[in-house]
């Protein structure tokens, strides 16, 4: 039985000799080539990179050919039993199944120089050789290969289902060109090209409409079931359907540049992690590898080889690699599916530990644009319209929401403004132009101060009044003199206050608000809402600083706002969560990005945090117990090598159906009063055990 081991070896070792010399031959041409070479080399890097998801199936059905190839090793052997002339082939398959893991174990050895669950496996794989359980080998060898195609499948099903939208994409597509409307490949699109798309058709780009009215089916963005109507000036992103109307469209972007690549981009990021559980189940499987190998070897004189083969598969290091993945993956889709795109895996998990929430105000928890209200003006120099449109001239190229408000009502008074090619953006305060040699500052009362404008009794009186009632004002200078006030009237979005008692009911301890705004209003809105604090007249950096605060008083800091404007105070947070829909994905800081925009995402994915945590934990159990089992029999009820070798890989099976396990999918954007205010936190606890979900096929 001892040539068995021995063709393995001297087989492994061949191989492993002829990588060498291959990759040592490869070495020397690169270096005679030099440049053209590395020209090539290049090129080769780059469509690589365009090709990520082929890589990914190609590793899968590597996996997949072993995984088959195991299975006939397992028949060959069993066959040598009743035919040994048999025994030379099936020690060659077994051999040609068992390179990967041999080559793992050379390198936990020899590069890491560690003993983990590898060694153990490859350990007892040859002890079950040199007894001549050729079919038992073959069987330990065909469960690795199990375990490492469910998770590869996983991963790829995850991907394809989120990625392959690209398939939906049309090859042909109707473009505007000098009136004619002209059918041209996909390809031959160009930046600022005007598509036409119809009731029925998939829209292939990222664009503005130009022309036209329809409704848009974006669920595959947001999550939201009902059609959203697009008309001029709105914007429409790729692989979304137009059901009804017909629309024009003026690309922006195509390809890997449109928001769906990005998405795409970020889902290959997010479940390529190891979260908490799968780190801690390594953990415990590396800590028990050296005593259980100990345990194995000292249990020779009395339990024999047999048992020692055993002892060595009572580890669950093949199986915790497998299901505390799969159970992140699964949950990342439901997250996806609901319109809530995490960009890293560790966030799910993160979540459960988040107390604290703070939100921003102007456009997270009112609506995103607010409304220009009263224009006061403070002498008879000037008219409304001459301030609106000293306002807007100034403020046109500001993304924040008062600008945009700013901007649509000089828009709804037709007003044409000049292109202004100087200005001075103070952040968190306001800005400075020139216009037609008159100076304009627009901003806050301390921008008026620094810019040494002076306000007078009656205009702080007509300030404070409106300051009273909840109202926000922006200031206007010309030439340092005070011209005119706005009034700022926001919306608090209609979903805010169910989001908010949500969470409190979801057990989150502490909310508050941060807003550039002034104490007035800012304090109106947080009693409103029961906050338990706000801060008010904050600059972006002082955000930060109030992240930091808290943390440093124990609390984990879930900060909510814009992905874009609040960057700073979201990279201190330990979880940031994005309101900022898919347009600004791209430069998007936020680990989680709600794709529609809605409050009560918030609380659902908390929930969804919560039942992941118990689904990993329960994966953990699930594979720990079996194992103690198996142990157990080995030691006492002389369990042979192949029952030990079922009874330890239980767990490969009841983690991945435990790990797969369905979760409702309910979706969250109604609003409804008669309904329970925490039920958009407890939506993910539901399960329905009468299907297996079919976001991942395994």
């Amino acid at each position: 039985m001892v040539y068995g081991i021995a063709i393995v070896a001297a087989t492994y070792a061949s191989v492993r000799l002829y990588e060498r010399y291959r990759e040592t031959r490869k070495h020397s041409l690169r270096n005679q080539a030099g440049k053209k070479t590395a020209a090539s080399t290049k090129s080769i890097d780059l469509t690589a990179t365009s090709g990520n998801v082929l890589i990914e199936t190609d590793e899968n059905k590597k996996n997949k050919h072993y995984l088959i190839m195991s299975g006939v090793s397992i028949g060959l052997s069993t066959a040598r039993i009743f035919y040994p002339p048999l025994t030379l082939a099936s020690i060659l398959l077994f051999t040609y199944t068992a390179i990967p893991y041999l080559r793992q174990t050379e390198k936990s050895l020899i590069k890491d120089k560690k003993v983990d669950g590898y060694v153990l496996y490859s350990f007892a794989d040859i002890m079950m050789l040199g007894l001549g359980a050729y079919a038992s080998a073959s069987v330990g060898i065909g469960l690795l290969h199990m375990s490492k195609y469910i998770l590869s499948n996983a991963k790829e099903q995850t991907e394809r289902q989120m990625v392959d939208i690209f398939s939906q994409q049309p090859d042909k597509v109707w473009v505007l060109k000098n009136g004619t409307e002209v059918q041209v490949s996909i390809d031959q699109v160009k930046e600022n090209d005007v598509l036409i798309v119809s009731a029925g058709d998939i829209i292939p780009v990222d664009g503005l409409v130009t022309d036209g009215i329809a409704a848009v089916d974006q669920k595959m963005l947001t999550g939201e079931s009902q059609p959203t109507d697009k008309s001029t000036g709105d914007r429409v992103f790729a692989s979304t359907m137009v059901i009804s109307g017909r629309i024009s469209i003026q690309m922006e972007k195509s390809g890997q540049e449109t928001i769906v690549a990005k998405i795409g981009e970020t889902i290959k990021r997010s479940i390529e992690f190891k979260g908490s559980q799968e780190l801690k189940g390594e953990k415990w499987a590396d800590s028990f590898t050296l005593p259980t190998f100990v345990l194995a070897l000292s249990s020779w004189p009395f339990l024999g080889p047999v048992g020692v083969v055993g002892i060595l598969y009572c580890h669950i290091a093949n199986s915790i690699r497998v299901v505390a993945p799969l159970g992140t993956l699964n949950y990342l889709n439901i997250a996806m599916k609901n319109g809530v795109l995490v960009k890293d895996g560790h966030v799910l998990e993160d979540l459960t530990h988040i107390d604290t929430v703070i939100f921003d105000k102007t456009g997270t928890l009112t609506q995103e644009i607010p409304e220009v209200g009263q224009i006061i003006l403070c002498d008879d120099q000037y008219s409304q319209d001459d301030i609106l449109f000293y306002a807007a001239a100034a403020e046109q190229k500001s993304v924040h929401p008062i600008a945009k408000a700013i901007l649509k009502k000089a828009q709804e008074n037709k007003l044409v403004l000049p292109q202004i090619e100087d200005s001075s953006y103070d952040i968190g305060y306001g800005i400075s132009v020139n216009i037609a040699g008159k100076t304009i500052n627009i901003g806050s009362g301390r921008f008026m101060q620094m810019k040494d404008v002076k306000i007078s009794k009656k205009m702080q009186k007509k300030m404070d009044a409106a300051l009273a009632i909840g109202h926000s004002v922006i200031m206007l200078a010309i030439d340092s003199k005070l011209r005119g006030i706005f009034e700022i009237h926001v919306t608090v979005r209609p979903e805010t206050k169910q989001a908010i008692q949500a969470l409190r009911q979801s057990g989150i301890e502490y909310m508050a608000i941060v807003s550039g705004d002034q104490d007035l209003p800012t304090k109106a809105l947080a009693d409103s809402l029961e906050m338990d604090n706000y801060f008010h007249s904050i600059l972006p950096e002082e955000k930060a600083n109030i992240v930091k605060k808290l943390q440093k008083q124990g609390k984990k800091v879930a900060f909510v706002g814009d992905g874009v404007n609040d960057t700073i105070a979201m990279e201190m947070a330990d979880i940031s969560i994005s309101l900022s829909g898919a347009s600004t994905l791209a430069t998007d800081v936020a680990t989680v990005v709600i794709m529609d925009g809605s409050l009560l995402h918030i609380p659902y994915l908390l929930g969804l945090s919560r039942k992941l945590d118990k689904n990993l934990s329960r994966s953990l159990i699930l594979n720990v117990v079996p194992n103690v089992i198996a142990l157990n029999g080995v030691l006492f009820f002389h369990f042979g090598m192949l029952t030990t070798m079922l009874v330890s890989q239980a767990p490969l099976v009841l983690g991945t159906l435990n790990a797969l396990f369905p979760v409702e999918h309910k979706s969250v954007h109604s609003i409804d009063d008669n309904v329970d205010i925490d039920e958009s936190a407890r939506l993910s606890e539901s399960t329905d055990s009468g299907e297996m979900n079919s976001m991942i096929s395994v």
